[in-house]
């Protein structure tokens, strides 16, 4: 009973959340600056997680990055009918502007592995595991079948600890994608005890959900280093109030907006130097 009141709670708070966030949206694309901030504001942390989780530079640089990405959407905001319209124009943003040829040295293994990952599985890895975006979210916002997003998480946690996604049978890929599924959701007696005996017949996919039990309290160490501080966050905010404020929305075109309530693909490409 405690679980399920818990994962109760969890459910009507990401609704609660998303309601608030759907809020800012709506009053941003009537030029309510204070408002989109808030709603930036949201997503501020991811955005400076990705870039650092994908190049080496300095943090003056990353914060740079984000500014302009946010303000890119401040000026395409109005092509969002929805708030996971607003959240692929970010992923997209976020991806399209991953630095070709970028540093990715580190001092920690842990974080170059983190930035060889592919940029989409970078992402859906950064969006679920680091700011806890549920399944549905993430998969809405990639584009993607909620199982296919459980074979990216996997061929993440493969990579992570060091284990090629690509030398895996695909009964061991079943396996592991299984294993994942398994730690999304609350615990069922039943099923893990079916689960193990699966497991049980592949030893590599054993060691991968050790390896990935033992490397959680690294990922947290990893997502706290790219975490701005609070007086770091509140400049951020303030540079992208300074930048929108003098800066238009753009209004898109009747049939652009009819394409996007089916299929949201009409909108420009933000560019971030």
């Amino acid at each position: 009973m405690g679980l399920l009141r818990s994962f109760l709670y969890r459910v009507r708070t990401s609704n609660r959340e998303r309601k608030v966030a759907r809020s800012h949206l709506k009053a941003a694309k009537a030029e309510n600056y204070e408002q989109y901030l808030a709603l930036a504001a949201k997503y501020t942390d991811l955005a400076q997680i990705y870039f650092g989780s994908t190049v080496s530079e300095p943090a003056e640089i990353r914060i740079k990055r984000v500014e302009q990405v946010f303000y890119g959407l401040w000026q395409q905001v109005r092509y969002a009918e929805r708030l996971s319209d607003f959240e692929f124009m970010l992923a997209k943003a976020l991806i399209d502007n991953t630095p070709d040829n970028a540093t990715i040295n580190s001092t920690e293994a842990l974080v170059v592995k983190l930035r060889l990952l592919e940029p989409r599985v970078r992402f859906a890895f950064i969006a679920s595991q680091f700011e806890d975006w549920s399944l549905r979210w993430v998969a809405l916002v990639m584009r993607i079948r909620i199982s296919a997003l459980h074979q990216l998480l996997s061929q993440a946690r493969c990579e992570l600890c060091g284990i090629s996604w690509e030398s895996l049978t695909s009964e061991e890929r079943g396996c592991l994608q299984a294993v994942h599924v398994a730690l999304e959701k609350s615990p069922n007696l039943r099923v893990n005890k079916q689960l193990s005996e699966r497991i049980s017949e592949y030893p590599r996919v054993i060691e991968i959900r050790a390896q990935w039990l033992e490397l959680r309290p690294e990922l947290v160490e990893v997502r706290h280093r790219y975490m701005p501080s609070q007086s770091e966050r509140e400049t951020l905010l303030k540079n992208i109030l300074n930048a929108i404020d003098s800066a238009p929305i753009e209004s898109p075109a009747f049939m652009d907006r009819v394409v996007n309530t089916l299929h949201f693909s009409r909108h420009r490409k933000i560019k971030v130097s």
